[in-house]
């Protein structure tokens, strides 16, 4: 079985593998000697908070080298945090293409889909992720968001429950549950869910304010009130923290 090259250096003609940075045979740069502290420096710039800085280092790398998955993904997370949601796609996109069990990429994919509004995309993004990992917790959590926001509630509900399985303290799939249960018309369900969301912490104000409406079609309006007041008492909290 005979190797396949995709390269061959250009003084002495000998093949070379995609991965090889000088010829075996005489030595001669096949590559931008410097891909990996540019990726290394441009990765600096980002934990410092240059990102300007960072992307004209990603960029200068993927002019060298535009088969390097993690420049692509960089410079997608880059344009991520810059708001620029179609490049980041873009760059993403082009990560996973290069790469096809590179999880964070689909990962990253499918959050910037979802950040764009394109909810069928960012299921699909998530979705792959599962199929390379199935235990994937954060992407259960994030499939079972794109697909409420889809309106498949069904389906969203078991991604929920799967994440909380494999990650019990996700507390907010508690409370997506309990908006499935209420739009069912399960308020009993519901309200089991909304009180679950709130159980490492003082309060959730959305979660009291669903809770309080559940008590209050129930006739306890007192019980509503209280829930009322817990839920502006949260806000209030937030808004001097802040």
């Amino acid at each position: 079985m005979t190797n396949s090259h995709s390269i061959r250096c250009s003084r002495c003609g000998r093949p070379a593998g995609e991965a090889d940075k000088f010829c075996a045979e005489c030595g001669m740069f096949l590559r931008d000697a410097f891909t990996d502290q540019r990726l290394l420096l441009a990765l600096v710039h980002e934990r410092d908070g240059r990102s300007q800085e960072a992307r004209r280092e990603a960029e200068r790398l993927l002019a060298a080298e535009p088969a390097n998955v993690l420049a692509n993904h960089l410079l997608g997370t880059l344009h991520f945090h810059q708001g620029t949601l179609d490049q980041a796609i873009q760059y993403y996109v082009q990560a996973v293409a290069l790469a096809p069990a590179f999880i964070l990429g689909y990962y990253d994919l499918g959050v910037a889909y979802y950040h764009r509004g394109n909810m069928p995309e960012a299921a699909c993004a998530f979705r792959r992720c599962l199929e390379i990992d199935p235990h994937y917790n954060a992407a259960h959590y994030r499939l079972a968001i794109a697909l409420f926001h889809s309106g498949q509630l069904d389906e969203s509900r078991e991604h929920f429950e799967l994440s909380l399985v494999l990650t019990p303290e996700y507390l907010m799939a508690h409370y997506h549950l309990g908006l499935i249960y209420e739009r069912r018309g399960d308020c009993e369900a519901a309200a089991r869910e909304f009180e679950l969301s709130l159980e490492d912490s003082s309060g959730d104000a959305s979660s009291l304010y669903h809770l309080a409406q559940i008590r209050k079609a129930q006739g306890d309006p007192r019980a509503a009130e209280e829930l009322l007041q817990r839920s502006r008492d949260f806000r209030t909290a937030q808004s001097f923290a802040k």
